[in-house]
């Protein structure tokens, strides 16, 4: 029998553990006690509950830095080269050549060990390693040099991470076929410069490096599709990719006191490690954005003010290397940083930066005004290529000879590094550059037009992927790595177009690391809202009745029943009615269980005195959590009774 306490809980739901905004409206917050129960329940939000249901890390911090306990066992290990430098530069840069290979060799065995332990350390060496991989080769016997050891070692880490997780390989975001697809089309044109005079000899013997500088690409990509498996992992390698480009831009500094006040322009341009002025500006241009986003973003954190340093030394070398391209691609990169920070915010930072320059027009550097000066050029009368520097009119003459090859093989090119030998066939005089200036005319006259629409695409979609990620409301990090990677893809985009820029790992590394880290961002993304978000599963009414199921959703709510099983609820004897969060019980019109129903409805959490609040416990009996829209009605034998369990 019901027990008719009136001091007792009648709706033990709660005390099962049942969600509070399912009870509430059921009027089961109403009795006395309730809001003991429900100051506990409510003490998780949410959003936490969905957290722990789904083993969700997405929203657990609205900032959204990396955690330090993550980062921790990489930065420390990255410290001991980092004070070897520091140490070597100290003392002189004369130190044994024995001890620095017994401490490279002590380094590269630490790498090797911890494949076996995870990926991360070999992805944020690689991440850290790449750009100065053509000043820093460290050959290990012939044809084996750090590049290739630490691609194999990223490769072995990333199948021993999904053997060990039982992960598929095949698992991989949206997109990412795009790119395998650019790879095995461009990987083609190593057959096709066959069909030229001269280009199986030339391949063989001297660009075969070049080709495998190629595939390189594609194959980092693969491995950091495999190695970044989390949102976690992907904002580390964001970090990890921040750190290398201070690093390089540091690495210039030197080189940058040694060539500053030199006669010409030529003489004083720097090319840092990757030795060609016009890449490195390229370089410093597209991976400086991201760091630009994570300042406009935290720009109220003063914790982001320590990157200020970094901005001035690396805009400084960026005007150092003399190039106009990697000038416009980092205008360009940083308008659109500042656009997707808001239109006040770019509107005011434009405004005091023209006002400035015309109240100080000192302060524009005289490299940068010299490097756009056409002043000195030959009178109107002149052709265009008389017209402009010496520079510029190759770069038109290269341009014209590549569109006539693009012509004449649409579809595979002239074959890869074809272009050089073939190019005195398609310019109107004799030139030494050996390639056409644009990585688009590059791209369509070795590789042909499909190879350039993929390039095109995979361009597009990346800087769909950054701003996608910039309307982030939860994790403002993450919305600065959307914003990052929307500029600094756009940057990227400039830059292509004054050069062959993106042909080696060297210069391309961080623009795929980012690729694949906004990939995973939101892939995982989805998947954690197709979890919280999902169809609501189908509830058995039958089985509601026996208390076999509690009626409620992933997200506690109560579970709408449909089709057959609502027909099912709707075909039970009348009497029985649907209460708190979807439990079914037989109540009764009359008696003591109806009566402590109507008191519970008629008493307010403001009129019950705190002294008739009684801890809860777990009683024996559930009761009617509310009282029942329609009229019990009688049974065949005409006796009333109360709710049973």
């Amino acid at each position: 029998m019901a027990s008719t306490n009136p001091f007792l809980h009648a709706n033990t739901s709660l005390i099962e553990g049942q969600n509070d905004e399912a009870a509430n409206s059921s009027g089961g917050a109403r009795m006395r006690g309730a809001n003991t129960r429900a100051r506990v329940t409510r003490g998780k939000s949410r959003t936490k509950q969905r957290e722990e249901r789904t083993g969700s890390t997405y929203s657990q911090s609205k900032e959204g830095w990396p955690t330090l306990e993550g980062l921790k066992p990489v930065l420390s290990f990255l410290a001991v080269p980092a004070i070897v430098v520091l140490l070597i530069t100290a003392t002189g840069g004369e130190w044994p050549k024995f001890i620095l290979y017994a401490i490279a060799i002590g380094l590269g065995v630490g790498v090797a060990l911890s494949v076996f332990k995870g990926v991360e350390l070999v992805l944020a060496v690689l991440l850290i390693y790449l750009p100065f991989s053509k000043v820093f080769v460290v050959p290990l016997a012939p044809g084996i040099n750090g590049t290739n050891t630490l691609i194999a070692l990223g490769f072995f880490a990333a199948v021993l991470r999904l053997v060990s997780t039982r992960q598929k390989l095949t698992d991989f975001p949206a997109g990412s076929y795009l790119v395998f697809a650019f790879g095995f089309i461009t990987a083609l044109s190593a057959i096709t410069v066959m069909g030229v005079p001269g280009g199986r000899a030339n391949l063989i013997y001297n660009e075969m490096l070049s080709y495998k500088a190629w595939i390189d690409q594609f194959i980092f990509y693969f491995i950091a599709l495999l190695c970044i498996r989390d949102i976690e992992t992907a904002k580390r390698c964001v970090v990890y990719c921040m750190i290398g480009a201070s690093l390089v831009v540091m690495y210039s500094v030197p080189e940058m006191l040694d060539k500053g006040g030199r006669s010409s322009i030529e003489k004083m341009r720097i090319g840092g490690p990757h030795l060609q002025s016009n890449n490195f500006g390229g370089f410093v241009a597209y991976t400086m954005l991201p760091l630009v986003a994570i300042f406009i973003m935290f720009i109220k954190d003063l914790r982001v003010w320590l990157l200020t340093p970094y901005f001035f030394v690396a805009a400084k070398v960026l005007i150092m290397t003399f190039s106009r391209g990697a000038y416009l691609a980092m205008a360009g990169g940083a308008f659109l940083a500042a656009y997707y920070k808001g239109k006040g915010f770019i509107a005011f930072w434009a405004t005091l930066t023209l006002v400035f320059f015309l109240v100080f027009p000192s302060a524009l550097p005289d490299s940068v005004v010299a490097r756009f000066d056409t002043s000195s050029a030959a009178s109107s009368s002149a052709s265009v290529e008389d017209k402009l520097d010496k520079s510029s009119s190759t770069r038109l003459i290269m341009w014209r000879a590549a569109s006539s090859m693009i012509l004449e093989d649409p579809i595979w090119g002239k074959g890869f590094k074809a272009f050089p030998m073939i190019k005195g066939d398609y310019t109107e005089i004799r030139v030494k550059e050996s390639d056409p200036h644009s990585m688009y005319l590059y791209i369509g006259a070795e590789m042909g037009l499909p190879a350039l629409a993929l390039f095109l695409v995979i361009l597009g979609y990346s800087f769909w992927l950054g701003r996608f990620h910039s309307q982030n409301k939860h994790d403002k990090f993450i919305r600065a790595i959307g914003v990052g990677g929307a500029a600094s893809t756009a940057c990227l985009a400039i830059v292509c177009v004054f050069g062959s820029r993106a042909v080696s790992l060297n210069f391309t590394v961080y623009f795929w690391t980012y690729l694949a880290v906004m990939q995973i961002i939101r892939q995982k993304q989805l998947r954690e809202e197709a979890a919280t978000k999902g169809k609501r599963a189908r509830t058995n009414a039958f089985k509601v009745a026996r208390g076999e199921e509690d009626g409620t959703d992933a997200l506690g709510g109560e579970t709408v029943l449909e089709g057959a099983e609502q027909k099912k609820l709707e075909a039970l004897p009348k009497g029985w009615e649907k209460q708190g969060v979807g439990k079914l019980n037989r109540v009764s019109q009359r008696g003591a269980a109806a009566h402590q129903a109507r008191e519970v409805r008629n008493t307010s959490p403001e009129q019950t005195p705190e002294s008739s609040v009684v801890p809860l416990r777990k009683v024996s009996v559930e009761q009617p959590a509310e009282l029942p829209s329609t009229v019990a009605r009688k049974t065949r034998r005409g006796k009333r009774r109360f709710a049973k369990d």
